[in-house]
């Protein structure tokens, strides 16, 4: 059994920095700064909490631990082996409105879809 890999550590941050170029191209810089400490956490199993100003891209802390997951388990060779997984990942998003709901799912499905 391989040794257990903390994404928090350089090679998960490596490893999900990869991923995320890999599954959201588009993204030519990676995650941000204070993404990339709430994946981390969040693929860690740490609870989070984060309050911030409308825009910064807080969708990024649950939308990406799932496509990193869905990426990692499709192709567990192409990645350093130990990090911490889950076959089925859910994420559970409650929003104010409507409008903002349906933004989320719009964005999520372009990335999941688009090859």
């Amino acid at each position: 059994m391989a040794p257990r890999i903390r994404c928090k550590d350089e090679l998960g941050r490596k490893t999900i920095g990869n991923i995320v170029k890999k599954v959201i191209p588009e993204w030519t810089n990676g995650l941000r700064p204070v993404q990339e400490d709430l994946v981390t956490a969040i693929l860690d199993g740490d609870d989070v909490l984060c309050c911030t100003a409308t825009g910064d891209r807080k969708s990024a802390a649950f939308s990406v631990p799932i496509l990193v997951l869905r990426e990692y388990n499709a192709n567990p060779a192409l990645y350093p082996p130990g990090l911490r997984t889950r076959l089925s990942p859910v994420g559970v998003v409650v929003t104010p409105t409507k409008g903002l709901a349906n933004n989320i799912v719009r964005g999520l499905v372009l990335m999941v879809c688009t090859p």
